[in-house]
């Protein structure tokens, strides 16, 4: 029957996948008794307010049906508060879902809400500012990658945008000098693309690791800068990471509180967002949300 009592879904109907996704809820949540009610985004900041309303509504667990960047938006709302979250992978791009080992169908993610099914793990937030990112921050060659998979491109193609979008932002990288504090100490790096993350996974292409030793719930965040220049070069770093191996030419530190600059200045992704330009300041959070995952899962 049911763990939690009473669920607010809330749907992005523009994610990624054509599905039904009230029948199938109805289908796992239905029988288990949970008393459930949807909430749907039309604009950015929706999936946010919708969590902030049900946390104030006694909801005992908030899902959310869309990709990381509608994940991020509900997670944000439950920084250092609120009930469990249940991740209902929808979108393009499922990466926090991939890294947590959630189903990634709809009516297995959705019956890790019925009782026996599922634990609570805890896991890191960044926040810069009044911005929160659960995946990272993300500047230079990534950057450029996201912002050109358009919509269009992404309803049209699913993850293959990305890696049109990516071919196109390897062909002409733009090198930057990255200054980087972190806990206090200073390092001064040329490179064609910066992160700072608290998980490391491409939620597009399962599996592939932006860089190694990235942890969800270890209270540190990794800074990693991509120097290799050149697309012989840029093609091994990801044939690196594809392989689940260090990928070639990446530097990386890890910490709780990073200043990250650029010159020239980079325009900063949070969680595929946008969210200004450098320079940034950093902390994060430990153990800031609660999500369901399997039992079983580290």
């Amino acid at each position: 029957m049911a763990e939690y009592k009473r669920a607010m879904i809330i749907v992005n109907p523009a994610a990624g996948k054509p599905e039904p996704v009230l029948s199938i809820l109805n289908d796992v949540l239905g029988p288990a008794k949970i008393d459930w009610q949807v909430a749907v985004t039309q604009k950015s900041g929706d999936g946010a307010e919708h969590a902030r309303k049900a946390i104030a509504e006694g909801f005992d667990l908030i899902g959310v049906y869309g990709g990381d960047g509608s994940v991020s938006e509900v997670a944000s709302a439950l920084a250092e508060g609120g009930p469990p979250l249940l991740l209902l992978p929808g979108g393009t791009g499922n990466a926090l879902a991939d890294d947590l080992g959630i189903p990634p169908g709809l009516a297995d993610a959705a019956a890790l809400a019925l009782e026996g099914a599922s634990r609570i793990r805890r896991i890191d937030m960044g926040r810069a500012g009044d911005t929160y990112f659960v995946l990272r921050l993300t500047m230079g060659i990534e950057a450029s990658l996201v912002c050109s998979a358009t919509r269009e491109m992404k309803d049209r193609f699913g993850w293959l945008a990305y890696l049109m979008s990516g071919l196109q932002a390897l062909a002409d990288p733009q090198i930057a000098e990255y200054t980087i504090t972190v806990d206090g100490e200073s390092f001064v790096v040329e490179g064609v693309a910066a992160m700072i993350a608290n998980s490391a996974s491409v939620g597009h292409l399962a599996g592939v690791k932006l860089a190694q030793g990235v942890e969800l719930s270890d209270g540190c965040l990794v800074v990693a800068i991509v120097e290799t220049t050149g697309l012989p070069g840029l093609l091994g770093t990801v044939a690196d990471a594809a392989q689940g191996q260090e990928p070639s030419g990446v530097q990386r530190w890890s910490g709780s509180r990073i200043r990250l600059d650029a010159k020239p200045a980079q325009v900063i992704l949070a969680d595929g967002e946008e969210s200004g330009t450098t320079p940034v300041d950093v902390t994060v959070i430990p153990g800031a949300v609660g999500v369901l995952v399997p039992l079983g899962q580290s």
